[in-house]
């Protein structure tokens, strides 16, 4: 019996609902208003956001926690140029996410007039599939495919662009029925025998630990092998919090973005490095590996990217999870030496007493140490609460914010777009209630998708917001003094926290001292309070003029 007809946009929001899409975030406008109607039948939840860009943020936020891609809706023109910087940095620190983006009618696609461009041509700059629809009945095969390219590695962002036109006109075709990419399975059985025997014979061997082995399976697999051999860790800052406390011993640091901290200590030792999941976005070769000659085994599901300073001497490809277990199975009882042990508990010992240190360096007239203010933090949330940070704040995130769960501490590290903290918090808050949700950001950082406070309100969310507070940009500031020796352009003015979030419904401090930071913040993370809806913003004044001799260590690729 033939498909009777319906409205392709409603052919549309079938199939993301079939893909599992959860959430379509948005702005309205006329050449998408179809798909605002189909949703307001059925389908995905409509989020109704302030910006396109904080919109696709949330998207995006969907596919890091999930796996599943969100799906932001844009209209023509400014609504689509508007979500490029999302998508790059999606398509760049690799979170599946979807992109519709409303078109001109054909007969006015290569007319020069209100809201046309050539938008195929600047989303493939910024996604990693892009295409537009033409024809009413391509329109589920056209949102399949690009579900199956944003969820295939490297992850990313996809776009489908559909005519006004298209979007209106009716299709008989059905919904493209979800396939499952079929596993490539482990390494082939004598790559994985030949890593161990490689691993077996190595004097200091080393895991390094990236985002693909953060994901659920991977890290599974992951930590079964740091328990069944003792291997030190060193993780990325995507793939924080991938061992748990119960092998916390084995936990040799973060690395990304300073120079001799001890996980690069560690790495720099190393003879033999286990990559897993690693991909170069997120700490470049060229800065931490010293010694290009030394053996790694890269283990992942792509081919290594082959440079100067990274070439295995043995490639593991396939299902990471897979590989890991069978490798997990050869090293069974592998025998950590001595040497790696004490250089383990060194590496340890330096951990602690950059945490001491940080801890103990007092406020002074201009405010708190950011380092001291992160650890606050990190004595006040549970293990499965979700922390996330902004560009700026993310040097102390990365540096101080340990974590134990996967996909629970979330740090930019690959565009390092400003204002990303608020509106990936409030994703984690609607996929994740009842639990601790804080993001943190500097007081420019925040008023970036500060209006996202009005959409959180809306939807009854739980989640605090932390602004530290110096009303400057200081990391360009410090830029600018070495390399001027003096700082221009990077003074900005005050506002009223409490006048602020009170005008969006939300609750809004400005605390003085570490002590009432602490309890403004543990009422905010009260256990007995967080299924109740509330946004709080806690605004705490600190003196980044503490953290000179730590911005000294940065790499000059993570100063902006």
């Amino acid at each position: 019996m033939p498909t009777p007809p319906v409205g392709a946009a409603h052919r549309m929001v079938e199939t993301l609902s079939q893909y599992g899409v959860p959430y379509v975030f948005g702005v309205p406008g006329a050449t998408i208003d179809a798909v605002h109607g189909a949703l307001a039948v059925g389908g995905p939840e409509l989020v109704m956001c302030r910006h396109e860009q904080n919109a696709a943020v949330m998207a995006a936020a969907v596919g890091l926690l999930t796996g599943t891609p969100g799906a932001v809706l844009a209209t023509s023109g400014a609504g689509t140029t508007n979500l490029m910087t999302a998508l790059l940095t999606a398509t760049t620190e690799q979170y599946p996410m979807i992109a519709v983006c409303g078109a001109m009618t054909r007969r006015g696609r290569f007319e020069r007039t209100q809201r046309s461009m050539d938008a195929i041509a600047a989303l493939r700059l910024v996604t990693t599939y892009t295409c537009e629809v033409h024809d009413p009945d391509n329109v589920p095969e056209a949102i399949a495919n690009a579900v199956r390219a944003a969820v295939t590695p490297p992850r990313g962002a996809a776009a489908v662009v559909i005519p006004d036109d298209v979007a209106g006109a009716l299709t008989a075709a059905t919904v493209v029925q979800p396939h499952r990419h079929p596993s490539p399975g482990p390494a082939p059985a004598e790559c994985i025998h030949r890593a161990a025997q490689i691993i077996r014979a190595a004097q200091q061997p080393v895991l390094l630990v990236g985002l693909r082995g953060a994901d659920p399976e991977a890290c599974a697999a992951v930590r079964e092998l740091i328990r069944v051999t003792g291997l030190p860790v060193v993780e990325t800052s995507q793939a924080a919090g991938i061992v748990p406390r119960t092998l916390e011993e084995q936990y040799a640091g973060r690395i990304g973005l300073f120079r001799n901290q001890p996980g690069d200590v560690v790495v720099t030792h190393a003879d033999v490095l286990i990559t897993v999941g690693y991909d170069p976005v997120e700490y470049d070769p060229g800065l931490w590996n010293t010694d290009p000659a030394r053996a790694i085994v890269h283990i992942d599901a792509l081919p290594a990217e082959i440079g100067s300073h990274y070439q295995p001497a043995l490639e593991l490809r396939g299902d990471v999870a897979a590989t890991v277990g069978e490798l997990s199975g050869e090293l069974s009882g592998l025998a950590i030496s001595n040497r790696t042990r004490a250089a383990l508990a060194e590496q340890r010992a330096a951990l602690a007493c950059i945490e001491e240190e940080a801890r103990a360096v007092p406020a002074t007239a201009v405010g708190l140490n950011p380092a001291a203010v992160i650890l606050k933090i990190a004595e006040n949330v549970e293990d499965d609460a979700t922390v996330v940070s902004d560009t700026g704040s993310h040097i102390y995130m990365a540096r101080h914010l340990r974590g134990h769960e996967p996909r629970r501490i979330l740090v930019s590290n690959g565009m390092q777009a400003q204002g990303v903290a608020l509106p990936r918090a409030m994703t984690a808050a609607l996929l994740r209630p009842g639990t601790q949700v804080v993001s943190v950001s500097g007081d420019g950082g925040f008023l970036s998708s500060a209006p996202e406070i009005e959409t959180a309100t809306r939807l009854g969310l739980h989640a605090t917001h932390v602004i530290m507070r110096d009303n400057a940009y200081d990391m360009v500031a410090f830029q600018e003094h070495r390399k001027f020796g003096r700082a221009s352009g990077v003074r900005s003015g005050d506002y009223n926290i409490a006048l602020y979030a009170g005008a969006f419904g939300a609750r809004g401090i400005r605390t003085e001292t570490m002590d009432a930071f602490e309890s403004e913040l543990r009422w905010s993370l009260d256990p007995g309070r967080l299924c109740d809806p509330g946004i709080t913003i806690i605004d705490v004044p600190v003196d980044y003029a503490q953290s000179t001799e730590l911005f000294a260590q940065l790499h000059d690729s993570n100063l902006r």
